[in-house]
């Protein structure tokens, strides 16, 4: 009965989550539409800014919660540690999988899908160098103890992703198109509103993204529930279970936006993301912890270090993002779930 019910919860709240994504992600394209912003700026700075709130909001909760209720603060930090380092393993590795998946299934099931994704390849080059050049001097960082250089480190990180933003924005700006756009979902529970406004915009984005938050932590609770009635260790619980769950509203936005043929939006969003995490929610973990990353963590940011570069050559030998590049992002993950696993038994 114990496991029933929960199992139906989970269920629930990954349902919720997927019909929150499609409000949120209707939301942002209108606000994008509004703000005359192009895909690239919407999927990976409005899109990324709303669903990266969960994974930046568990390690805080994690340390600020075990510093106010006295509890044990090493087994927090390393709790946080495991989320925030687990996070962009699990986009730049699984969600690129799950975008090369969807396209299989969009192939057999919608004839017009192309067998890659059909979008710019150069912008896509230009996040993962972002996200590099982040990533690897913050991961670096675990090698000192000095904290005026960990302060550099943190404005440096800031900067970048400041630097990102405005370019961003800027090229995004000037290769502006005006889409033609599902209606605002939101009118239809509004009908005296005859029009889409900002502040109807701003009302939808504001409350899918409460609801995002809000199913997020259900569904995280829900895990953490599971992972303790099978006794499987805080580990696995911070480097895999906590991130699956609080990246599926970015895999979710992705298939949305890869199933309306939108995939510069669906990269972007997953790119984005992880350029986020690499700059701020890495920053969080850089201030709030020793960063002292362990064996398991040092080979995590490994392999996604050797897969981005593996994923950066096929772009550049192909001059696009095939199938193959996709899914062999996929082969990463479970390589490394399968080293956890064998290393953490239950």
């Amino acid at each position: 009965m114990f496991f029933l019910l929960h199992s139906v919860l989970i269920l629930f709240y990954i349902v919720a989550i997927i019909y929150t994504c499609q409000f949120f992600t209707n939301a942002i394209e209108h606000l994008g539409l509004k703000l005359k912003l192009g895909n690239s700026a919407i999927g990976s700075i409005l899109a990324v800014v709303g669903t990266s709130l969960p994974e930046t909001v568990v390690p805080l909760v994690a340390i600020f919660g075990a510093i106010f209720f006295k509890k044990n603060v090493d087994l927090a930090q390393d709790v946080a540690l495991g989320a925030i380092i687990g996070s962009p393993f699990m986009l730049s590795t699984f969600a690129l999988f799950v975008l090369g998946f969807s396209i299989i299934v969009l192939y057999i099931f919608k004839k017009r899908r192309k067998l890659y994704l059909d979008l710019k390849y150069e912008n896509i080059l230009r996040n993962c160098r972002y996200f590099l050049l982040a990533y690897i001097p913050a991961v670096l960082l675990t090698f000192s103890d000095n904290l005026i250089f960990k302060k550099i480190v943190v404005f440096y990180l800031i900067t970048l992703y400041l630097v990102f933003v405005l370019r961003t924005l800027n090229q995004s700006k000037k290769n502006f198109v005006a889409q033609e756009l599902q209606g605002l979902i939101i009118l239809k529970f509004l009908p005296f509103f005859k029009k889409v406004n900002l502040f109807l915009i701003l009302l939808q984005v504001f409350l899918s993204l409460l609801s995002l938050i809000i199913f997020s932590h259900f569904f995280v609770d829900e895990i953490e529930i599971f992972s303790k009635a099978i006794n499987v260790s805080p580990l696995i619980l911070s480097l895999i279970i906590t991130p699956f769950a609080t990246e599926l509203p970015e895999c979710v936005n992705s298939i949305i936006w890869i199933k309306s043929l939108k995939d510069d939006l669906a990269i972007a969003n997953i790119l984005g993301g992880v350029i986020f995490q690499a700059t701020i929610t890495f920053s969080v973990g850089i201030l709030l912890t020793d960063w002292n990353l362990n064996n398991n963590l040092l080979i995590n940011t490994f392999l996604v270090v050797i897969c981005l570069f593996l994923f950066i050559l096929e772009i550049l030998l192909n001059k696009k993002i095939t199938l193959c590049s996709l899914l062999i992002c996929g082969l990463f993950y479970f390589l490394y779930i399968f080293f956890i696993l064998l290393k953490n038994p239950f």
